[in-house]
């Protein structure tokens, strides 16, 4: 199991990423090649740190102490409509109720960053 910033992980297990987001998150890519953390609205104090190969929902309360993670995409050879086999991995007792806002609030801040001109 996944270990981030020697904080051992609770729970891993399959999981996919819906297409629309991924999709999102490989064209914003594409464009900075940087990572990107943004605050979670509605979901304080927790952030959302972007890497190419890992996303990783931090609490800013907690000194960033990992609490869900996003690792092991396996997007080679999918077509563009099929979800993105990934591996979630949970930090904290709490993170299955943090996975989808957390998802939906990624989309909706890529849709922004790419049509706002800034991504």
């Amino acid at each position: 199991m996944l270990t981030l910033w020697g904080v051992p992980a609770l729970d891993e297990y399959p999981h996919r990423v819906p297409a629309r987001v991924y999709n999102l998150w490989r064209r914003w890519w594409m464009r900075r090649h940087a990572p990107l953390r943004f605050d979670l609205e509605g979901l304080p104090p927790m952030a959302l740190d972007l890497e190419e190969r890992q996303w990783v929902v931090v609490d800013g309360s907690l000194a960033d102490m990992p609490i869900l993670a996003w690792s092991d995409f396996r997007d080679t050879g999918r077509a563009l409509h099929e979800a993105v086999n990934c591996t979630v991995t949970h930090f904290h007792f709490g993170a299955s109720k943090l996975r989808d806002p957390a998802i939906e609030k990624l989309a909706q801040r890529l849709e922004f960053e790419l049509g706002s001109g800034q991504g």
